[in-house]
């Protein structure tokens, strides 16, 4: 159990050397978005990031469920993000961590790494990211994990940040969410793919933007040998948000586990600025 332990300190030692880190500083200022120019498409305001939102969703397989909110600000790098918590999942099987409920966010399981690697097999639960949020997209550029040692909470950046969003949201659009081309190449991917989709949550009955994500990775450095993930599925309300989304847990192996979440309830904040 002891040499367990210490591997993981190790691996998260050569962690926070491949990721670095930059101390969080006070805020300064906000982005006020203007409103839409035009009525095509889902634009950056119609997908709401207020402060003191909140959605609670619901694993419609297990019944667990948690809850994502806009908390404070912090400065990263020079620019001002907003921060999202991950609450718990409730309720909780016996050493179960809650570091699943984070994939809806960005790539499936591409958050931690060692070197140039990232490594799914990680039990390290994500308990906030970090974002900012233009007329144009919603970039995530860092977060916070948990490992069970003394001082256990983390902060670390993405490299590069990551294009969660790509605004307006219409039929045909697609954008590269991030790319890793030093060692095994990683490309994540977004597609809308339909709109007007009706869908019913226990949140309610929506219409929506059918956004799915892709995967393609190798398993060598050698760019012709890649696989390609089964799509992640998001379920995109105006004014809501992500209403459902659906992604397997476990990528290019015989063992597919599919995950859906549903909306259950979502408090709105009415922003000043968004």
């Amino acid at each position: 159990m002891r040499s367990y332990q210490y591997s993981i300190i190790i691996l998260f030692l050569l962690f926070l050397v491949s990721c670095g880190d930059e101390g969080l500083v006070d805020p300064h200022g906000e982005t006020t978005l203007p409103a839409p120019d035009t009525t095509k498409g889902l634009h950056a305001i119609d997908f709401p990031t207020g402060p003191g939102s909140s959605w609670t969703y619901l694993n419609v397989d297990t019944d667990q469920e948690f809850t994502l909110r806009i908390g404070g600000t912090r400065d990263i790098s020079g620019t001002t993000h907003r921060q999202m918590t991950v609450s718990d999942i409730s309720p909780v099987e016996p050493d179960q961590f809650n570091y699943e409920a984070i994939d809806h966010l960005s790539a499936n399981a591409y958050y931690f790494r060692v070197n140039t690697e990232f490594y799914d097999a990680f039990p390290f639960p994500v308990l906030a990211t970090y974002f900012y949020k233009t007329s144009q997209a919603l970039i995530e550029s860092a977060f916070d994990i948990y490992l069970p040692i003394e001082n256990p909470i983390f902060h670390a950046k993405h490299f590069p940040p990551r294009t969660l969003w790509d605004f307006p949201l219409e039929i045909g659009k697609q954008w590269v969410v991030f790319e890793k081309t030093v060692g095994a190449p990683v490309t994540v991917t977004r597609y809308v793919v339909e709109k007007d989709v009706q869908i019913t949550v226990p949140a309610g009955t929506f219409t929506t933007y059918v956004v799915q994500e892709e995967v393609v990775y190798g398993d060598s450095e050698d760019p012709s040998i890649f696989l390609i993930s089964p799509p992640a599925i998001y379920w995109i309300a105006p004014s809501i948000g992500v209403v459902q989304y659906r992604y397997n847990r476990y990528r290019a192996t015989d063992a597919f586990s599919a995950q859906t979440f549903a909306l259950k309830s979502a408090h709105l904040t009415i922003p000043s600025i968004d």
